[in-house]
């Protein structure tokens, strides 16, 4: 059942990515199904390490390029934790919670914070986008 799930949403992605009139490369099919395949983020390095393992004559550069890409067709986002990129899918709408000790990272799924967030926005005027909140998790509390 989970793989049915992660094909489909590899399926979804590879359709977004060519109505947006954008090919479909082999990388981008092993990178997007390696972020898929993970609850969390991944360094360009932990993603090509991965897709090196089944793609060997793809690069760390043609990983990070792809992930930039896919980053700017809104495909993937990207967390930045200690000064290191970290890139995860974008295709369900979701927050996000960093352990600040440890680095731990969990999604929030966006129905839990809107109501805290169209407030806010009520009373600064802000538009939100995707947020980040930092606490401790359970590990290290």
């Amino acid at each position: 059942m989970a793989r049915a799930r992660q094909q489909e949403r590899l399926e979804a992605v590879r359709a977004r990515v060519r109505a947006g009139g954008r090919r479909w490369t082999v990388a981008k099919g092993a990178i997007v199904e390696t972020l898929i395949g993970h609850r969390g983020h991944l360094s360009v390095q932990e993603v090509h390490d991965e897709v090196t393992a089944r793609f060997p004559q793809i690069d760390r550069s043609t990983v990070h390029r792809v992930l930039l890409t896919l980053s700017d067709e809104h495909v993937v986002h990207v967390l930045g934790r200690q000064g290191e990129a970290r890139y995860g899918m974008a295709d369900h709408p979701h927050h996000h919670a960093v352990c600040s000790r440890c680095g731990h990272e969990a999604e929030i799924p966006a129905a839990v914070v809107a109501p805290a967030l169209a407030a806010a926005g009520e009373v600064t005027g802000f538009r939100f986008g995707s947020i980040t909140l930092t606490g401790t998790c359970p590990d290290c509390a």
